[in-house]
């Protein structure tokens, strides 16, 4: 029986060396486990530690360059550069409708005076020298008219032509034959 115990014995020693073998390998296991997931949750970390740098760093990149560019909006509109085409030629517009009016008045008023030049002439030999001083006015000033006219002829004479003629002949009436009188006395 000694043979019996020695191998119980020796069997216990190796079931005892089987659990303490199984026992330092789950210690060291866990422990590796334990130290990559240390260093796993400190690599993960760093990584999120450099992304929020560079977050910040492009953050900071893009307002700069959000600030050149309203700059630059504040100088083009400035400039006048930044207006749209609507706006540009709406504007354009306003003014070729005053320009137009302008010169319709004018051609209204210079025709009167050419009527009134012709017809105070015909009609007595005294009024003929105030007639020739009218004719001598608008003799010098075709020259601007010249200018002026092919702009209103173009589109909008035909049509206030009419107009012009009809109300501003009583009152080129009265202003011219006004002033002749005034210049014989």
């Amino acid at each position: 029986m000694t043979n019996l115990k020695a191998l119980e014995k020796t069997g216990r020693k190796a079931w005892l060396a089987t659990i303490g073998t199984y026992a330092k390998g789950w210690e060291i296991i866990s422990g590796k486990v334990s130290t990559t997931f240390d260093d796993t949750n400190q690599l993960v970390n760093e990584l999120i530690e450099n992304g929020e740098k560079i977050e910040a760093d492009l953050k900071e990149k893009i307002k700069s360059n959000n600030v050149l560019d309203n700059k630059i909006a504040e100088l083009k509109v400035k400039l006048g550069v930044e207006a749209s085409a609507d706006d540009k030629l709406a504007v354009l517009s306003k003014k070729v409708d005053a320009l137009t009016e302008a010169v319709e008045k004018l051609v209204a008023v210079r025709s009167q005076k050419a009527i009134e030049a012709k017809a105070p002439a015909k009609k007595s030999p005294a009024k003929r020298a105030p007639a020739k001083t009218v004719a001598k006015t608008t003799a010098k000033k075709p020259v601007a008219a010249k200018k002026e006219v092919p702009v209103a002829t173009k589109k909008p004479t035909t049509k206030a032509a009419p107009k012009a003629k009809t109300a501003p002949k009583t009152a080129a009436a009265k202003t011219t034959a006004q002033k002749p009188a005034a210049d014989t006395k």
